[in-house]
């Protein structure tokens, strides 16, 4: 093989090297760095069990994730990176109802009341959650008609 063919053969695989270097890679690849670099020493990583949500406040807004999978990060002598991976929404700064004035809760408490409860949801949290009708109803509110959310919040009572 003449010196101009070896050249162009060495080019053509370098440039396939740089292809194979620049495919994307998947969740699945991600995994397996992690974990060689987490035997070799060079970070640690722990999953966050159960997450319900993960709010992140600026200046002007919120961006709440909901049923985020969470992972921290430790890397040794450079410190702790968390990774969050979920769909976010935007939404107005401090509209949970225990941050915001007192008006704005007694205006959500009146919403909470004008919620209908229908007899049967409230006869069965009743039994269910061995309460009055009255504390079953109550709960019922609480929860926005949520009858799963109400007997467990009466059952840990």
């Amino acid at each position: 093989m003449n010196e101009e063919k070896l050249r162009a053969l060495a080019k053509w695989h370098k440039i396939k090297k740089m292809q194979a270097q620049k495919k994307k890679s998947s969740p699945g690849d991600m995994k397996k760095m992690m974990k060689k670099m987490k035997k070799q020493g060079q970070m640690d990583f722990d999953e966050v069990e159960n997450v319900e949500e993960v709010i992140i406040r600026t200046a002007e807004k919120e961006i709440v994730i909901s049923e985020a999978q969470v992972t921290k990060l430790i890397i040794p002598g450079q410190g702790e990176m968390w990774q969050i991976v979920g769909e976010g929404k935007d939404r107005a700064r401090g509209t949970l109802i225990s941050e915001a004035p007192e008006e704005e809760q007694v205006e959500a408490a009146e919403m909470e009341d004008d919620f209908e409860v229908s007899p049967g949801d409230a006869q069965l949290v009743s039994m269910q959650a061995g309460v009055s009708i009255d504390d079953a109803t109550a709960a019922l509110k609480q929860t926005k008609g949520d009858l799963a959310k109400a007997i467990l919040m009466l059952k840990e009572l």
